[in-house]
C-alpha cells in the first residue's frame, strides 16, 4: 500500500511544473510604454530618452498543469530612485502645491484684512480670505487653511516605489492537431500609483497558428480591457501578431529572436486614437539557464503616446503649458519645467505684450520635446524549472 501511494504521488508531481525567471532590465517597457524610464525622468527633471537607466527587477513564476491550465505571476520592482524627491523646487504648503510668493504672504501677515482667518488661495498662490470662512481656521479641518510651519520645499509623490506592479494570470491552453494551439484567460494588474492604488483587468485569447511552427511560430493575440483605465493610458483593446525562432535550441548556447507587432484600438476614451502601437523585437543570447537580452521597441504612430494619460504631470498644480497639441508628437520636457532658470524664462514670456495664445505657444515651444520614437533596453537573467 505504501509503495503504491508513493508512486501515485510521484505521478501527480509530474503533472505540475514550475518555471521561474529572474531578470534585471535597464527599463521596464511594456507595449511600447516606458514605465520606469519615463517615470524617473519626471522624478529627476531629465529629458525623456530612448535609453534610460531605470533598473527594474522583473521576476516571473508560472505554475503549469499537464491538462493545460496555468497560473502566472509577473512583477516589476524598481531598483533605482524609489524614494520621493522635490522635483518642482518650490516653497509650498503641501507636496505638489502651487508656489507661495513669500513677499505677498509676509504682507498678508503684517497687515491682514482679517487676522482671525488667514486662508490659502490656490489661484493666487498666497494667503487670502477667499475660502469658506465658516470653517474652522485649522489645517486639519479646513483644506484652505495652511499652517505657516508647513511652508517649505516638499518632496512630490514621485518615487519609483510607486511604479511597482504585479500581473496575475489565469489561463487555459488547448492544443489541436490541425488548428494550432489556443489559449484563453484573464489577467489582473495591481499597481501603486502616485497617490493611490489601482487595479485593471483584461481577458485575452491567443492563437498559435498551425503554419510554420518551429520556423516562425506565428501567434495572434487579442486583449480586451474590461473597463478602459483613463488614468493610465492603457487602450481598451490591444491586438498583436508575434513571430519567433530559437536557434540551436537543444544546445548549451543558443539564440532566440522574437518580434511582436501591436495595434491599439482607442488609446483612451478622451483621445480616441487608434493605430499601430509598437513593433517590439528581442534578441536573447542563452547559455544554459542564463541569458542576456537586447530589446528594441519602435513606436510607428507616436501620436498614440501624445497625451497626458501617459506623460502626466509630476506636480498636481503645474501652471506651465504641458501639451499644446495631442497631434504634434511632442510633450513637456521635464528638464524645462522647474528651477530658477526655467522660472526666469517663464516670467520673461509673461512680460511680452502679446495675447495669451502667443504666450502659451512660446512656452510650449521652449518647454516641449519630441517623444522618443524608439526605445532600447537590456536585460540579464536566469531561468529555473522545478
Amino acid at each position: 500500500m505504501e509503495s503504491n501511494f508513493t508512486e501515485e504521488l510521484n505521478s501527480d508531481d509530474e503533472l505540475v511544473t514550475i518555471d521561474v525567471t529572474h531578470e534585471v532590465v535597464s527599463d521596464f517597457v511594456w507595449r511600447g510604454q516606458s514605465f520606469s524610464g519615463d517615470y524617473i525622468s519626471r522624478r529627476d527633471n531629465l529629458p525623456y530618452k530612448s535609453f534610460a537607466e531605470a533598473y527594474t527587477y522583473v521576476p516571473v513564476a508560472r505554475i503549469s498543469h499537464k491538462n493545460g491550465f496555468f497560473f502566472e505571476m509577473e512583477a516589476n520592482i524598481a531598483l533605482k530612485g524609489r524614494g520621493d524627491r522635490d522635483s518642482d523646487q518650490r516653497i509650498q504648503a503641501y507636496p505638489g502645491g502651487n508656489p507661495i510668493d513669500l513677499n505677498k504672504w509676509a504682507n498678508q501677515i503684517v497687515t491682514p484684512q482679517n487676522y482671525e482667518t488667514i486662508f490659502y488661495d490656490p489661484t493666487n498662490a498666497l494667503y487670502a480670505e477667499s475660502c469658506n470662512t465658516s470653517l474652522p481656521n485649522d489645517p486639519f479641518l479646513n483644506p484652505c487653511s495652511i499652517n505657516p510651519i508647513q511652508i517649505k520645499p516638499f518632496a512630490e509623490k514621485n518615487g519609483l516605489a510607486r511604479t511597482d506592479g504585479l500581473f496575475t494570470t489565469f489561463a487555459y491552453e488547448m492544443e489541436t492537431r490541425r488548428l494550432g494551439t489556443f489559449t484563453v484567460g484573464s489577467w489582473w494588474y495591481f499597481k501603486k500609483d502616485r497617490s493611490s492604488k489601482n487595479t485593471w483587468n483584461e481577458y485575452f485569447i491567443w492563437w498559435e497558428l498551425p503554419w510554420m511552427q518551429g520556423i516562425l511560430n506565428p501567434t495572434l493575440q487579442s486583449f480586451k480591457q474590461t473597463s478602459a483605465n483613463t488614468q493610465a493610458g492603457y487602450s481598451s483593446q490591444y491586438t498583436s501578431l508575434s513571430f519567433g525562432h530559437h536557434f540551436l535550441k537543444d544546445k548549451d548556447i543558443s539564440v532566440e529572436l522574437t518580434t511582436n507587432i501591436g495595434y491599439v484600438w482607442v488609446n483612451n476614451p478622451e483621445s480616441q486614437k487608434s493605430g499601430l502601437n509598437d513593433i517590439t523585437s528581442t534578441i536573447k543570447f542563452i547559455w544554459n539557464q542564463y541569458f542576456l537580452s537586447l530589446n528594441h521597441a519602435h513606436r510607428p504612430d507616436i501620436n498614440l503616446y501624445d497625451n497626458d494619460k501617459i506623460y502626466f504631470r509630476n506636480s498636481e498644480s503645474n501652471p506651465q503649458v504641458l501639451n499644446f497639441s495631442e497631434r504634434d508628437g511632442a510633450t513637456a520636457d521635464p528638464s524645462k519645467l522647474y528651477g530658477v532658470s526655467n522660472e526666469l524664462v517663464d516670467r520673461v514670456i509673461n512680460q511680452f505684450d502679446a495675447s495669451d495664445l502667443i504666450q502659451d505657444f512660446a512656452k510650449n515651444k521652449l518647454q516641449s520635446q519630441m517623444i522618443p520614437r524608439n526605445l532600447f533596453w537590456i536585460g540579464l537573467g536566469m531561468n529555473q524549472t522545478f
